[in-house]
């Protein structure tokens, strides 16, 4: 069960392997699997097996950019709890005006001190038209539209990560496919020429399988290369450390399993379900639209009222209500209505392009996956022949019936049928990539406990 923030359990996993060491140089020809694993840079590190849930679990809770944008949600947490409280200018305001030294000119020359001149006012903001409810509810879509926001990033991350990790199967199987057939044009170069030195066939056909080997060699390093790429690559998406060591994708390429649901109603239905960035969208929509009740409430004058008390110089003591209130003369709010107005208009419509924009990739993902499928079928029936085929030509030559540039034409198209194979296989995980982005990565997820959303 996969659980986001979760520690992949390496020590679960089978234990590692020794660490690959490179072998001493040698000459190009004969070749062996031994120096196309040299070719690994792995000199004291050893070897991880990495299956795919575990590498789906590994980068819910070690992607750098995952845990990154996980911290706008408690900075929007935080935000809810700033729009429930009233804001600073609805406090309240205490204004004291006290004169003790308050002097009047008597009759004559003389000046007479009179009595402290106290003034005293507690005035409060009252705010009308439900403002606080609506900042409220507006800080609440915002929250929600972050957390639809990392779960999108989520479901992307997931997906790619599946997608560089059937890569690297896929390289890893191309890698085995041009081993194979170099072990096979070392041990048909060793005999060929042990019958060279008997006299049993001529100098060319030894010369023509060095040619084969080097070649093959040559292919066998670029393939190595191209699957160290792709798990160096895969390495980065999950973000793995580097006292892992050397990880390797486990299992063999294979067609991803088919949809339970078929029907393309019920699967448009799933995707404007699914999909992180329609919810994201339908509360930036409830935002907005917030707004503008609270842009039109902005309209509204917010007074001050509350007590006052005053003593004059002669003693004599006021008690009364003060209140004040702004007069929308030179800006009554109407443009921020407008304002507000448009942007809802905006969501609304960005909201709508959305799910559309959903229908149409989902139809175009579910035609290219269902060409995938049918493709892989073509091409393991093509290729069942083949194997057979290139097992007969393999025994006529054996038996001195065929001569070695018809054993080789036929083990070449053997090896062009099984990369074929491949190429399928590979698109057909890329066209289900696809689609799972179409569609939410809902099967995908299904391992995922709800409460790690």
């Amino acid at each position: 069960m996969l659980q986001v923030g979760g520690v992949l359990p390496l020590s679960a996993q089978e234990p590692a392997q020794e660490a690959i060491k490179p072998p001493a140089e040698s000459a190009p020809a004969p070749y062996s699997t031994e120096e196309g694993r040299a070719l690994i840079p792995s000199l004291e590190q050893s070897i991880t097996p990495l299956e795919l849930e575990a590498a789906l679990e590994w980068t819910l809770s070690c992607n750098p950019d995952l845990i990154t944008l996980r911290q706008n949600l408690g900075v929007s947490a935080e935000a809810v709890g700033v729009a429930r409280l009233f804001p600073t200018n609805l406090n309240p305001t205490l204004s004291v005006d006290v004169r003790p030294w308050v002097f009047a000119r008597e009759p004559g020359p003389e000046v007479g001190r009179l009595q402290t001149l106290i003034s005293v006012s507690l005035s409060q903001p009252v705010e009308l038209g439900h403002r606080q409810a609506y900042r409220v509810s507006i800080a609440e879509a915002m929250y929600s539209q972050t957390s639809w926001n990392i779960l999108q990033a989520e479901l992307l991350a997931l997906v790619q990560t599946y997608r560089l990790y059937e890569t690297a199967a896929y390289r890893r199987e191309k890698s085995r496919v041009a081993e194979e057939l170099a072990e096979f044009n070392n041990r048909l170069l060793d005999t060929l020429r042990r019958q060279l030195e008997a006299n049993q066939v001529p100098a060319a056909d030894v010369v023509l399988a060095e040619v084969e080997n080097q070649t093959t060699a040559q292919h066998v390093e670029t393939a190595r290369q191209e699957y160290v790429a792709a798990v160096a690559e895969l390495r980065q998406q999950i973000g793995v450390a580097d006292r892992v060591g050397w990880i390797e994708p486990t299992g063999a390429l294979k067609l991803p399993q088919p949809f339970a649901v078929q029907d393309e109603t019920a699967l448009l239905q799933t995707a404007l379900a699914s999909r992180p960035e329609v919810q994201a969208a339908r509360a930036q929509a409830a935002g907005s639209g917030t707004a503008v009740c609270l842009a039109r409430a902005d309209r509204i004058p917010v007074p001050s009222l509350g007590p006052a008390y005053e003593k004059d110089e002669a003693g004599a003591s006021f008690y009364g209500m003060v209140l004040s209130t702004p007069v929308p003369v030179w800006n009554a709010g109407k443009p921020m209505v407008r304002q507000r107005e448009a942007e809802h208009c905006r969501d609304l419509v960005a909201l709508a392009q959305l799910q559309q924009k959903i229908i149409l990739q989902v139809r175009a993902d579910l035609v290219r996956w269902n060409q995938a499928q049918q493709l892989v079928s073509r091409t393991i029936a093509l290729t069942e022949p083949t194997v057979s085929q290139a097992a007969r030509m393999d025994r006529l030559f054996e038996a001195g019936q065929a001569d070695v540039v018809k054993l080789f034409t036929v083990r070449q198209r053997l090896i062009e049928a099984e990369n074929t194979q491949l190429d399928a296989l590979w698109q057909a995980t890329q066209a289900y990539a696809d689609l799972l982005t179409a569609l939410g990565a809902t099967p995908l997820m299904g391992a995922l406990p709800r409460q790690s959303f």
